[in-house]
């Protein structure tokens, strides 16, 4: 399995995990809110202008709950569409050549300052690289992970 398969893969657990976990979380919700309606309504003690109050915190609750649904989904969306598309690499390229470009800037650019702009270019190039091995590493962990939990486990008596 290649790294964007598994990158692909762990990207959906956590995306179907999120979902789940989510929409657990709006079941009780929404049934904590019945059971306070529900106690709201018969206690006499609360005016119509209290009830309103609790309707309206409940809609503003409802609806910042779904702008931050909207919200992780969109940030999954980015991601899958930076994993799949090789936005890493054009990120680096472009990067480089706005490093470039302003380097190549010399005549106006005091000494001192296009030394610090290279050694910040070659900084970020090794946290790059090294960023990148760390996630290869990760994906061959996890494919090893997932090829060791594949076998059949015998037990020694």
């Amino acid at each position: 399995m290649d790294n964007k398969a598994i990158v692909k893969q762990m990207i959906d657990l956590h995306k179907t995990s999120f979902g789940n976990f989510f929409s657990t979380m709006v079941t009780l919700q929404d049934q904590a809110e019945k059971m306070m309606k529900t106690f709201v309504d018969r206690n006499p003690g609360i005016t119509d202008e209290g009830k309103k109050v609790m309707d309206q915190i409940n809609s503003v609750y409802k609806k910042n709950r779904e702008d931050f649904k909207k919200a992780i989904d969109e940030g999954y969306e980015k991601v899958e569409v930076f994993f799949d598309g090789n936005a890493a690499a054009m990120f680096q390229d472009q990067t480089k050549k706005i490093f470039d470009l302003f380097s190549y800037q010399k005549n106006w650019m005091p000494f001192d300052f296009m030394k610090h702009m290279e050694d910040m270019a070659v900084m970020y190039k090794k946290g790059y690289d090294e960023f990148n091995k760390q996630i290869d590493e990760n994906v061959q962990r996890m494919g090893q992970f997932s090829s060791a939990a594949k076998k059949p486990q015998t037990k020694n008596k």
